[in-house]
């Protein structure tokens, strides 16, 4: 079975809202555009906030509201409207639309996300824009890629449907074997008009128990990986090597 691109997911502020494109662009050595381009920094965070709204630096998921700590964040879903201004929506708040950038709409966005944001972990503070590469669990600007064979399996292992947005992978392949990925780390693949190299396995944690449906824990995920496939790794992150537009549906080829 010739292997396509199945879906596009990008996710413009970290843990909070993801995003389904029908296209993008690619960049050699970039992320996915947009991704993990804003942050909400929490009250013990080792990173500050620029006067122009940057981090700092990049930093470390615990400086950050996540998933890990707020399942509730996995039920978020985004849109990037045309005027630049991002719509967000939750099953227990009613759709917000912000500027990222404007500092009254990222008091609106911290005071939406409190409901739904656990009292007892660090509260949110401040929004900030990526200092020059995105602010994801990896320093390296990466883009993330599963098979949906590998998502079908872990499925059938949990005996309940799983969703793709649970993962929160930039790219879906569909037309591989399960796992198959994680045997292309080191060998270019073309997707589209972009080549990329997978460079290393993805590690999950905990935000990947949450329901996106509900926000709630509904799964041992880490066990469940660790009894299926002897690993918790599911997926593979991958660097741009040559950039180019990709588009749902592209042909997908192991070079």
């Amino acid at each position: 079975m010739t292997a396509s691109l199945a879906r596009i997911f990008r996710h413009p502020i970290k843990s909070i809202g993801a995003e389904e494109l029908g296209q993008v662009v690619l960049g050699a050595g970039q992320s996915l555009p947009l991704d993990r381009e804003w942050a909400v920094l929490n009250d013990r965070a080792k990173v500050t906030r620029r006067p122009d709204g940057t981090a700092s630096e990049w930093g470390r998921k615990a400086n950050f509201l996540t998933g890990r700590a707020g399942p509730s964040l996995i039920a978020v879903t985004a849109a990037m409207q045309e005027d630049g201004r991002l719509r967000l929506d939750h099953p227990g708040r009613a759709p917000i639309e912000v500027d990222p950038e404007a500092p009254a709409d990222q008091a609106r966005l911290i005071d939406w996300l409190r409901p739904i944001w656990p009292e007892d972990a660090p509260a949110p503070v401040a929004v900030v824009r990526a200092p020059g590469r995105p602010l994801t669990d990896e320093s390296v600007p990466y883009v993330s890629l599963i098979g949906t064979a590998s998502l079908a399996d872990l499925s059938a292992r949990a005996g309940v449907p799983l969703s793709a947005r649970r993962f929160r992978a930039n790219l879906w392949v569909e037309g591989w074997a399960p796992l198959a990925e994680l045997d292309l780390i080191g060998r270019d693949i073309r997707v589209g008009g972009a080549v990329l190299r997978p460079v290393a396995r993805i590690g999950r944690c905990r935000a990947t128990d949450a329901n996106p449906e509900t926000g709630r824990r509904d799964i041992d995920m880490l066990p469940l990986l660790e009894r299926s496939y002897g690993h918790t790794d599911l997926g593979v992150f991958c660097t741009v090597v040559e950039g180019g537009a990709i588009t749902r549906g592209d042909r997908v080829e192991v070079l």
